[in-house]
C-alpha cells in the first residue's frame, strides 16, 4: 500500500482529529465544562479540519488521478477512524475511568436510563461519523472546482 493511498491519508488525519478530541475532552474534564453538551459541538471544528485536509492532501498527493469518489473515500476514512478511536476511549472512560461520569449522564439526560457505556460510544460513533461523511460530501465540490482551475479541465 503506497504511502500516499487513501487509507493511509485518511487514518493519518483521523488519527489527528482523534487526538484533538481526546485532548478537548480532558480538557473540558479537568476545567469542569463536561456537563455542558453544547461544546460537543467544537469538536465538529476537529472533524471538519481533518476532513478538510486529509482531501487536500490526497488532492495534492494525486494531482493527474484525483477523482470526486477518491476525494469522498479519504474524508469518510478521517471521519470514521477518528470517530472509532474516539468511540473506543470514551468506553473506557465512561466504563473505567470514571464511571461517576456516566452515572451523572444517566441522571440528567432524558433518556439516560437507557444509557450505558457501549450505547454513548457508539452514539458518538455514528453521529461523528455521519458528520464527517457529509462534510466530505459537502467538501468536494469544492475540490472538484479548484482541481478543474488549476489544469483546465473538469476532472472526469
Amino acid at each position: 500500500m503506497s504511502k500516499y493511498s487513501i487509507e493511509k491519508i485518511g487514518l493519518r488525519y483521523g488519527i489527528y482529529a482523534a487526538v484533538a478530541y481526546i485532548l478537548f475532552f480532558i480538557i473540558m474534564q479537568i476545567v469542569g465544562l463536561a456537563h455542558f453538551y453544547w461544546l460537543r459541538a467544537l469538536n465538529y471544528i476537529f472533524l471538519f479540519s481533518a476532513v478538510f485536509m486529509a482531501i487536500k492532501d490526497y488532492k495534492h498527493t494525486h494531482k493527474k488521478s484525483f477523482a470526486y469518489l477518491n476525494g469522498i473515500g479519504v474524508g469518510v476514512v478521517a471521519s470514521v477512524s477518528s470517530c472509532l478511536i474516539f468511540a473506543v476511549f470514551l468506553c473506557i472512560y465512561l466504563d473505567v475511568i470514571n464511571p461517576g461520569f456516566m452515572t451523572a449522564i444517566r441522571e440528567n439526560e432524558m433518556f439516560g436510563e437507557y444509557l450505558n457505556p457501549y450505547i454513548a460510544a457508539a452514539a458518538v460513533l455514528f453521529e461523528g461519523s455521519f458528520s464527517g461523511i457529509t462534510t466530505a460530501f459537502i467538501l468536494m465540490p469544492y475540490f472538484k472546482r479548484s482541481h478543474a482551475d488549476e489544469t483546465g479541465q473538469a476532472v472526469p
